[in-house]
């Protein structure tokens, strides 16, 4: 059964009490709270009842930020906390004890409903991004490199998909880029798996200031494809793209670095393509559904145990 309670104002705490009662009421095996609120709320209940917590609020590896204590409020008081990747776990000081790691899994049911590229001999060579276009995204430094390597060769083209409160600002920013072809910002509403595949290369770049990447979806979404990926070395990434094998890492905001990437991938297919295979092999494998459940039945089973 599934039951939602909203909250009618920012601090009604109407909600939290009414989550204490249900568990009382249902008296589950366990409980999994996948927010800071939820698992605060379910945590002294589970605490009484003797009913395993298991925490799933950390799902990127950036600063602990706004509600951050609130946050560890929760992680005290619960059995197992999970992370998608081991900066997350990092990032909070999560230690061996409790926390444990469940990597996120592709479906690749998805890939079935995506049709094929459309390249031609005379396609220009593509580089793309998908994300939300918000301070915690780098599409500046992507920008950057984009107008560097043009100077270089004119065929270059940058896809940049996503929806945000920066998307106005980068459109102007990259206005002349977009006028020569060399950018371009398709409807956000766009399938994202249609358009990442007709590209050469998949891009993910973070700004370090604002964020740091857990498991990032687009990464798997380029792998999947394989497409080779170029990313920022922050965060999880390096759990994600194994430098040299399936892309490369580069030292976040440098557009210099992140250009000559993209530049050797060009001139080595050969190589490119080798990535793009080691990608999507290990998306497909390691990091595919039915990896992470079996991940979070352990997790499940551990959590019982240790109550």
């Amino acid at each position: 059964p599934s039951r939602s309670m909203k909250r009618r104002f920012r601090r009604d705490l109407r909600p939290a009490l009414a989550l204490g009662r249900e568990i009382r009421r249902w008296k589950p095996n366990l409980v999994h709270a996948w927010g800071w609120m939820t698992a605060s709320a379910a945590a002294p209940t589970c605490r009484r009842l003797w009913i395993p917590l298991v925490n799933g609020v950390i799902r990127d590896a950036a600063p602990q930020g706004r509600y951050g204590w609130l946050k560890r409020v929760g992680m005290s008081m619960s059995t197992l906390i999970v992370a998608n990747s081991w900066a997350g776990l990092r990032a909070w000081d999560i230690g061996s004890e409790k926390g444990r790691v469940v990597y996120n899994g592709f479906d690749a049911s998805r890939l079935k409903a995506t049709r094929r590229p459309h390249v031609t001999d005379d396609a220009p060579f593509t580089v793309v991004m998908t994300a939300r276009m918000s301070p915690q995204k780098d599409y500046d430094v992507v920008i950057q490199a984009a107008r560097h390597l043009s100077q270089r060769e004119s065929d270059w083209l940058f896809v940049l998909l996503g929806d945000g409160s920066e998307r106005r600002r980068l459109m102007h920013v990259a206005l002349d880029l977009t006028e020569r072809g060399v950018v371009a910002f398709p409807n956000p509403r766009s399938e994202v798996l249609d358009v990442v595949r007709d590209a050469n290369i998949g891009v993910l770049m973070t700004n370090p200031m604002q964020h740091q990447e857990g498991l990032s979806n687009s990464i798997m979404e380029y792998m999947a494809l394989g497409l080779p990926v170029v990313c920022g070395e922050g965060g999880g990434n390096p759990e994600l793209v194994i430098d040299g094998v399936t892309g490369f890492l580069v030292p976040q905001t440098d557009a210099v670095t992140l250009a000559d990437r993209l530049a050797y991938l060009r001139t080595h297919p050969d190589v490119a393509a080798r990535m793009g295979a080691a990608g999507r092999a290990r998306v497909l494998g390691e990091l595919s559904v039915d990896a992470m459940v079996h991940a979070w039945t352990t997790v499940y089973s551990e959590a019982s145990q240790l109550t």
